[in-house]
């Protein structure tokens, strides 16, 4: 990593790096290709270094949708998405795409500036000075450094990248002061950390076979660490064996495909036919799922009295079901040697008749939250491949799509759970595409969400995207507005907007735009899309949901 500086000691000039030359160095080094940031004049140095890498670097109009472009990267390609941003402001702004991905566990790098040494955590008025800029990013992050030492860069960049590599990956920060960035020095000597490999525990895998295979009524529940890990081979092979139904969280949509016999997807919900097929099960087998609140309905999902859980976090084994057989592993790993287990196991429960299960679904599926809405989902569905990947905002049709909408291989359903922001879905699409551009991507949004984060329309149309950019539009913020009216008994404030010609706006950023009011004319203009250089806004006016 090191280069031959311009001058030598002897003349008095530092030899070495910059700490910014080291920063992208060693990102290179460790295989990162892309890089979505803002320069400012703290960060000139990571910049200088950029103009001679090989890594390519996305030009983002807002920090925020830098940070859920790497996010959109990391959750399409399975690699760490990377950020670049200034100090302060910078900051603050990616802080929420950071808590997106936190909450996720998506594996987002930030790198930082911050204002040099002798001013950090002082408030001394510098420029984009923060009182606890590590403390701010605390919050959303699972790790933090400062690089006090010049030399120590490449060690803490490489650190970084380790715990992004291991565990549930999730988003570490690296801050970097301006005086480290500028300054020379020759990287100190340290020792790469391979990512950690957890031993896996035999006894309990056996255990958890021989609970299964004493099962009559097995059934299966896959989480987001499920599909991230691609377990899906494993696990299906496994309720194949079980003839176990496979249940999903949201963002363990498409761990196994939805239109096998076994899958019920995300379609569990209090009081459904689903839930009553989830309480005849006597065994559940639970993998990469943190089972949060959300994901159960307030902690109502009716565990059977015998629990199986695989996760790669040991913390959350302990957490939300406590009578459980934990097996400490990565998804993939640990559902690998559990079919392996099974396979050498002689008996096997009858399991659930597979039409029950089907049965089950389409009557679930006819009972969903505004199931109404379904022709426009099923738009989305024709349209786009079955590779293809779909990125939703935290809007309402999104919610719709979490239950109505196939999926069929992981990393192909994203959506920002959890957490919940808007202005996820364009930067995260744009992310997902650079990071996969021979998949097809489909940006889904409403109108009030598309609102904050529409400027990255620029960087789409800089660099080319190909990308259908779906705007449900009925001048509402219809979550809350139909929150108003169940719990606030109709009384509605602050919930109607007044938009812009959205398709004008789309044509003043350069990028294409149509309008498509049925279904049909929906799935029409996306098929076009996916084979126009460039993004696409659609424009899909819709009735108010309330």
């Amino acid at each position: 990593m090191s280069a031959p500086a311009t001058e030598t000691a002897a003349h008095g000039v530092a030899t070495g790096l910059t700490g910014g030359e080291m920063v992208v160095n060693t990102l290179a080094a460790e295989g990162v290709d892309l890089i979505f940031g803002i320069p400012g004049v703290h960060t000139l140095a990571l910049y200088d270094a950029l103009r001679t890498s090989p890594i390519r670097h996305v030009l983002a109009r807002h920090e925020q949708g830098a940070g859920f472009m790497a996010d959109g990267y990391a959750r399409a390609t399975g690699r760490p998405g990377v950020a670049f941003v200034i100090s302060g402001p910078g900051v603050t702004n990616i802080a929420t795409a950071l808590g997106q991905a936190y909450t996720d566990g998506s594996s987002v790098l930030v790198v930082s500036s911050n204002v040099a040494r002798p001013y950090t955590g002082g408030a001394h008025g510098c420029l984009h000075d923060l009182k606890d800029q590590l403390g701010v990013t605390a919050a959303v992050t699972d790790w933090n450094a400062r690089v006090e030492r010049v030399a120590d860069t490449p060690a803490i960049v490489r650190e970084a990248l380790r715990r992004l590599r291991t565990g549930r990956g999730l988003p570490v920060h690296i801050e970097l002061p301006t005086d480290v960035l500028e300054a020379t020095d020759e990287p100190a000597d340290a020792a790469i950390l391979a990512p950690e490999r957890r031993q896996l525990d035999a006894g309990a895998i056996q255990r958890a076979a021989e609970m299964l295979a004493a099962a009559k009524r097995p059934a299966i529940f896959c989480g987001g660490g499920a599909a991230r890990a691609g377990a899906g081979a494993a696990i299906l092979a496994i309720a194949e064996r079980l003839n176990a139904p496979v249940l999903t969280s949201a963002l363990g949509k498409g761990t196994v495909p939805d239109d096998h016999p076994l899958s019920l997807g995300a379609l569990w919900q209090p009081g459904n036919a689903v839930d009553d097929l989830a309480r005849e099960a006597d065994c559940l087998l639970v993998v990469g799922s943190r089972l949060g609140f959300d994901t159960t309905a307030g902690f109502r999902f009716p565990f059977p009295p015998h629990v199986i859980r695989i996760d790669i976090d040991e913390a959350e084994l302990a957490r939300h079901c406590p009578e459980r057989l934990a097996i400490a592993a990565d998804a993939q790993t640990g559902a690998q040697a559990l079919l392996t287990m099974l396979e050498a196991t002689a008996s096997t429960p009858a399991g659930f008749d597979r039409a029950l299960v089907q049965n089950a679904r389409r009557a679930a599926e006819a009972a969903a939250w505004h199931a109404e809405r379904r022709p426009w989902v099923d738009a989305l569905r024709r349209a786009i491949p079955r590779d293809g990947i779909v990125v939703f905002d935290m809007t309402q049709m999104a919610s719709v799509s979490c239950a109505l909408y196939p999926a069929y291989a992981p990393g192909t359903f994203l959506f920002p759970f959890g957490f919940g922001t808007l202005g996820f879905s364009l930067p995260a699409a744009i992310g997902a595409k650079l990071g996969r551009p021979e998949l097809p991507v489909v940006s889904v949004v409403g109108d009030g969400g598309f609102q904050f984060s529409m400027a990255e329309f620029a960087t789409a149309v800089q660099y080319g995207v190909s990308l259908p950019i779906v705007l449900f539009n009925d001048s509402t913020f219809s979550a809350v507005k139909e929150a108003q009216k169940d719990f606030q008994g109709g009384r509605y404030s602050e919930v109607d907007l007044i938009n812009p010609d959205f398709r004008a706006l789309a044509r003043a950023y350069g990028a294409h735009a149509e309008l498509a009011e049925t279904p049909d004319a929906l799935t029409a203009a996306i098929q076009t899309a996916l084979d126009r250089p460039g993004p696409t806004l659609i424009e899909v006016p819709t009735s108010q949901w309330v």
